[in-house]
């Protein structure tokens, strides 16, 4: 008995000096031992955590599986991963989902038999991967533009260009490079631009940043600068800057609205049709559908684009903001 009783009390100094966050479960779910780690990393006290059922730390979207795959495990326990996936989340106390890799593994205590549960928080990891999807998604838009004639840079909140296509380094009248930095000739507009890039940073922003009038330079037309943000799920947001002249008299082509706003081909017909000033009728008329398929769509085209009316949507795409 005493050497069980020292065992124990071994098993609970090693249990709360872990590197990793530790949870002990009952066969009945419900939490019996965690160390400081869990409480850090969930927001919780220990004392608000001792007796309550585990699923408590699992997002309530997912606990209905939760339960299904804990009673699985503990009828037939065996050391495993879970979590690898990014659909394995926990929630903390505030509310927050973040992700999450779990190890299972079970022990015999004089508490019976426990299910311990390794639980690691990965978002930074998860945050790094995204963010080097996101480049790459970004990178690939710069170049899609540079094929449409297009100048575009992908940006950062702070104005750091993380790359820039060739066409965008012919507009050097009307905006400075010095370093990795990028700032507009015009002190007003640039005054704009660092506004709208701010935006970047900020936990609600529009899908549309903003489109940034910038005046005419010696012989060089005036132009837009439009700030198109693209976001991750962990807390990255990239800026796309695209870059048009006021004096065409037409909207972008489909192909080009479909690439800038992530559309479906059919979404991005209907959305330059609007753009040039149809109504869904004509649109519907002129695509071969429905005035009603045309409308639904022009609903997923708002959502996306982060406009709610039909006007807005022309003055964004015709890129005449400037009076």
């Amino acid at each position: 008995m005493v050497k069980r009783e020292r065992a124990d009390e071994r098993f609970r100094l090693l249990f709360e000096a872990a590197p990793t966050g530790l949870l002990a479960v009952d066969a009945t779910g419900r939490i019996v031992l965690l160390n400081a780690r869990v409480e850090k990393t969930f927001g919780y006290r220990r004392e608000d955590l001792i007796g309550q059922a585990v699923e408590m730390l699992v997002p309530y979207r997912l606990r209905g599986r939760h339960i299904g795959r804990r009673i699985a495990f503990t009828a037939a326990p065996q050391m495993r991963q879970m979590g690898t996936s990014s659909h394995f989340f926990g929630v903390r106390k505030d509310g927050s989902e973040f992700p999450i890799e779990v190890g299972l593994d079970t022990v015999v205590t004089a508490m019976g038999h426990l299910v311990i549960a390794a639980i690691s928080d990965v978002s930074e990891r998860k945050r790094s991967e995204e963010r080097a999807t996101l480049l790459e998604n970004a990178h690939a838009k710069v170049e899609a533009c540079q094929q449409l004639g297009m100048p575009a840079a992908v940006l950062q909140h702070d104005g750091r260009v993380l790359s820039l296509n060739p066409l965008l380094q012919t507009l050097h009248s009307q905006f400075v490079l010095s370093g990795d930095r990028i700032k507009l000739s015009d002190p007003s507009a640039n005054a704009a631009f660092f506004q709208a890039l701010a935006c970047l940073d900020s936990a609600i922003i529009d899908q549309v940043v903003g489109s940034i009038p910038v005046p005419a330079a010696d012989e060089h037309s005036p132009l837009v600068f439009h700030l198109l943000p693209i976001r991750g799920s962990f807390g990255n947001t990239l800026g796309i800057l695209v870059v048009t002249t006021l004096d065409a008299l037409h909207v972008p082509s489909a192909e080009l609205v479909k690439i800038l706003f992530n559309l479906a081909p059919a979404e991005a017909r209907v959305a330059a049709l609007i753009g040039a000033g149809l109504s869904p009728r004509k649109a519907a008329r002129r695509l071969d559908l429905s005035e009603g398929n045309v409308r639904t769509t022009l609903k997923h085209v708002f959502g996306k684009i982060g406009v709610s009316r039909q006007n807005e949507l022309a003055v964004l795409l015709t890129k005449l903001a400037l009076h």
